[in-house]
């Protein structure tokens, strides 16, 4: 009996050196570092991934608007595109005939299915807002000798300058330039829309202006 007696204190002195030896191994352990907080997330452009694109097309000028496009009007015969914006649309681009160039009908169409299928893409793209129409005004240079015009050389037309126009959308994080649109007649577009790019109307000419009645006799 005093054997196992003195076998229990043994034991327990063993395991209270052992206690006391690890604990200030416990305390003096480095505790693991905690993970950084999240970062903010980046907030997102209202041009998604155009962003960028947009703004390098604008180029700061005043006379320029990029406008929503709402609806993608397909002719899938004639392979072209039209797009709807709020202030009216871009117009039909070129076909687009790129299939045609394959050498055996399979390849056409399957050249032809990937296609239509970039094009479903996209329509869905602009009912998501993520297809835009943007445009800017293109003022024409003065040329004259001094750096001016003069009155009785300048169109009306020529005066007004022209407008370029592009079509891009955010696809799967990506910038895609659909069409392009390289001097635009400002007559083609809506009256809304140039006011909003900030053109002033057209001023009357004096073979316009309706002339006055004569003078009750």
């Amino acid at each position: 009996m005093k054997r196992v007696f003195l076998l229990a204190i043994a034991c327990a002195a063993a395991l209270t050196a052992g206690a006391e030896g690890a604990s200030p191994r416990k305390r003096g352990a480095s505790t693991p570092d905690r993970a950084p907080p999240n970062q903010l997330a980046q907030e997102q452009d209202e041009f998604r991934s155009c962003d960028v694109a947009v703004r390098d097309f604008v180029q700061g000028r005043r006379e320029a608007t990029a406008l929503p496009v709402k609806e993608v009007k397909v002719d899938g015969l004639r392979m072209t595109l039209n797009f709807v914006h709020p202030y009216g649309e871009s117009g039909d681009t070129p076909p687009n005939l790129g299939f045609t160039r394959a050498e055996s009908i399979e390849e056409r169409r399957k050249a032809l299915n990937e296609a239509k299928q970039r094009i479903r893409t996209l329509e869905e793209a602009a009912k998501s807002g993520n297809v835009w129409y943007v445009i800017a005004l293109t003022k024409d240079e003065p040329d004259g000798p001094d750096g001016r015009r003069s009155p009785a050389s300048i169109q009306p037309e020529a005066a007004r300058g022209t407008a370029s126009a592009v079509v891009m959308a955010s696809i799967e994080n990506r910038c895609i330039t659909i069409a392009q649109y390289a001097a635009i007649a400002p007559d083609t577009l809506s009256e809304d829309l140039r006011r909003l790019l900030g053109e002033k109307g057209r001023e009357a000419s004096p073979a316009d202006t309706p002339a006055a009645p004569p003078p009750p006799s």
